[in-house]
């Protein structure tokens, strides 16, 4: 592992602006059509709210091929609002420019840090003060964003990342996997020293992983409400996506590192929301991506994996599937049950069994397609109703969960079912 995340340039500029109390951190990739627009109404929020607290922007870059490095350095900016552009030391992934951010806060011993992602076509100014507010008061040392944003953007937090924390460690997180925070200088130096920059968290496992880190070793966490959050994204339904890989992969491990935790009986713990809400007015929220094209990408897959899934899944949910991608429209009617019982089924054998555990996760992905299009149908995409049906889910996870602990137990990878 890199002894620094930062470059020459960066450790330069660092020694430049010496100290600074509030840093934004910007991991980018390939973002120059919208770096430009955050970094405007980063700094007008920053102006607007903390001006007397000697705020930094830094844009920790990936090694884009388009201008957004050029961008971000060039966009205008006015006192007091100070910049840092570079690039990061490590595997390539957001993760790496998150541990970067880290290394700057504690080099420049800021009170705060904000994380936002490059591609927030919904970004106001009034963020970085909600985020940063719970921080700033001493009271929080994570703040996780709670916003409206459309299924097909938000299903692995929704569909994977809160039932299964919910059900797992009994805390209501309702976005752990949110993709921006802020979170105490002090904190973020402690998460920076932390021996994990090697694995899939330098990669897009990041944010999940910072929220279950928080939740099973006591550290001070909030909520805020922030509206809607639309990014700017060109998205499709594929075969393979490494960021899902990744993002799940870390949560299924994450399994296995608090394994002692989750099999104890919790109360559900409300993690307590800060400030006030934001009332969002759409009554539907929809992506580039459609009931079609989630069918479609459930049918590929089920000719691609039918096979393997029969190493992972038990013998009568394999039938079930198999039945459902023998009907033309049997992606969108994948059950609750079904779902959370097959996302056990792959817990277990990412942690437990033979199989390569990326080959697991990515296995996973058309069965996730298929409960996106289905909650899709059942809900006409209204914001409420599929807010209900992701608290059915949870609450389906939490029903289930006693299947989880009898197969983690019994499974054995050479049992023809995997269980003794």
């Amino acid at each position: 592992m890199f002894e620094t995340s930062l470059r020459s340039e960066g450790q330069r500029r660092l020694s430049e602006i010496g100290n600074a109390d509030l840093l934004v951190g910007i991991p980018s990739y390939k973002n120059a059509e919208t770096i430009g627009t955050v970094i405007d109404r980063v700094a007008d929020g920053l102006r607007t709210h903390f001006a007397a607290m000697r705020p930094v922007i830094a844009v920790v870059d990936g090694g884009s091929s388009d201008e957004t490095v050029q961008i971000a350095a060039n966009r205008p900016l006015t006192p007091p609002v100070r910049r840092i552009v570079t690039t990061y030391q490590g595997i390539q992934g957001k993760g790496s420019a998150v541990r970067a951010i880290f290394e700057m806060a504690r080099v420049l011993g800021v009170k705060a840090v904000i994380v936002l992602e490059a591609d927030l076509a919904s970004l106001s100014r009034d963020w970085i003060q909600k985020l940063a507010a719970p921080i700033l008061s001493g009271e929080y040392d994570l703040t996780v964003p709670v916003y409206a944003r459309p299924l097909v953007e938000g299903g692995v937090t929704d569909l994977l990342a809160y039932p299964l924390t919910r059900s797992l460690y009994g805390a209501d997180v309702r976005q752990p996997m949110a993709g921006d925070l802020a979170i105490s200088g002090a904190q973020a130096a402690r998460f920076y020293a932390r021996d994990v920059w090697e694995t899939d968290v330098a990669r897009h496992g990041i944010d999940i992983w910072m929220t279950t880190v928080a939740i099973n070793e006591n550290i001070k966490i909030c909520q805020v409400r922030l509206g809607t959050k639309i990014e700017d994204k060109r998205e499709a339904a594929v075969s393979i996506d490494p960021g899902f890989i990744q993002a799940v992969g870390t949560l299924f491990r994450m399994m296995e590192i608090y394994r002692r935790r989750w099999p104890e009986a919790h109360p559900l713990r409300a993690v307590p929301f800060y400030g006030n809400g934001v009332t969002v007015d759409q009554q539907r929220l929809t992506g580039a991506i459609t009931i079609d094209m989630l069918s479609d990408a459930f049918t590929s897959g089920a000719r691609r994996y039918r096979r393997f899934w029969r190493t992972i899944m038990v013998p009568s949910h394999c039938a079930e599937i198999s039945e459902l991608a023998n009907k033309p429209r049997g992606a969108t009617h994948l059950s609750a049950e079904l779902w959370a019982r097959i996302v056990f089924d792959f817990a277990v054998v990412y942690n437990k069994g033979e199989n390569d555990p990326d080959k697991v996760v990515a296995a996973l992905l058309p069965l996730y397609y298929a409960r996106t299009a289905t909650i899709l149908r059942e809900t006409g995409s209204r914001l409420d109703a599929i807010e209900k049906a992701v608290q059915d889910q949870a609450q389906c996870f939490v029903e289930q969960k006693k299947y989880l602990i009898y197969r983690w137990q019994a499974y054995v990878p050479w049992s023809v079912d995997g269980v003794r």
